[in-house]
């Protein structure tokens, strides 16, 4: 049995097409932090089970949707995602034969839409569909991720972890202008963690200095237009190269910022919206 898992709020405007391409599940639970639109009305109406939970971090609000799925297998979803026929057709399979559950835990691939086009060429990895008994979320402010039993995250790559390669089509932000209004809030985020722990995302330490927000604009750049090929996207592929270096750019300036002159750069944590991809 596969449960799918959405966590919203305000998402009326998505979260229909969402729960369409659910078709495949076995049922779909949406987990709600206090929608002022008609989101739960809608996936409602759409069949899935909608409960409210408030908002307690990303990590927590999954495992509130996973302790309430009654499926074997989980697969955690975004309201502006939805599954490509040929991705439910592959996890369809998966469940439905036992013998071809080699792992634990599958990767998806990520393909962004962005300014109406598929960034085939920036695709990410993430990690949401996984066996119930074999791991959760963590408590991670930003960037959560799934920790087995013992408390091991889990990685890309790992033996017990495989891949599917249908996509999963992302539908990001229609305008560069709606990118940035969400942004400066998970870099804050990102500034905060960083200067927690002491280490970038990537698991990099980086000395705060006054070149620093430079240099990792300068890489995040390189690295997505050139070695990732986001060139060959076209005008989009660019501009979401460019925003994507913005986002490094303003996430170390705030680190830079923490770390020199504040103890902590205030955030409003209850904000729900998905982080930037």
């Amino acid at each position: 049995m596969l449960s799918a898992i959405i966590i919203t709020r305000n998402e009326a405007s998505s979260i229909e097409g969402c729960i369409a391409s659910l078709s495949f599940a076995d049922e779909v639970i949406v987990i709600d932090s206090g929608s002022t639109d008609q989101t739960m009305l809608l996936a409602k109406r759409c069949g899935a089970k909608v409960f409210t939970h408030a908002w307690a971090g990303y990590g927590e609000q999954k495992n509130f949707g996973a302790a309430k799925a009654m499926g074997q297998w989980l697969l955690f979803i975004d309201a502006d995602e939805k599954v490509s026929p040929a991705l439910d057709d592959t996890i369809t399979s998966l469940i439905n034969t036992p013998a071809a559950n080699t792992y634990d835990y599958y990767w998806l691939r990520i393909i962004t839409i962005f300014l109406h086009r598929p960034l085939t060429h920036l695709y990410g990895n993430n990690l949401r569909l996984f066996k119930k008994s074999a791991g959760h979320w963590n408590d991670a402010p930003v960037h959560e991720q799934v920790v087995a039993g013992n408390n091991q995250t889990i990685k890309l790559g790992d033996p017990l972890s495989g891949r599917l390669f249908p996509p999963l089509f992302h539908y990001s932000h229609h305008t560069s202008s709606s990118y940035l209004k969400k942004m400066h809030h998970y870099t804050t985020l990102d500034a905060n963690q960083m200067y927690t722990t002491g280490q970038h995302r990537s698991g990099r330490s980086y000395q705060p200095s006054i070149l620093l927000p430079y240099r990792l604009f300068l890489r995040q750049l390189v690295k997505l237009l050139f070695y990732r090929r986001g060139f060959l996207d076209g005008l989009a592929g660019y501009v979401w190269c460019v925003l994507s270096a913005y986002y490094e750019y303003d996430m170390s300036k705030k680190y830079v910022r923490l770390s020199r002159i504040e103890p902590q750069i205030p955030f409003n944590p209850s904000s729900p919206d998905k982080p930037l991809s």
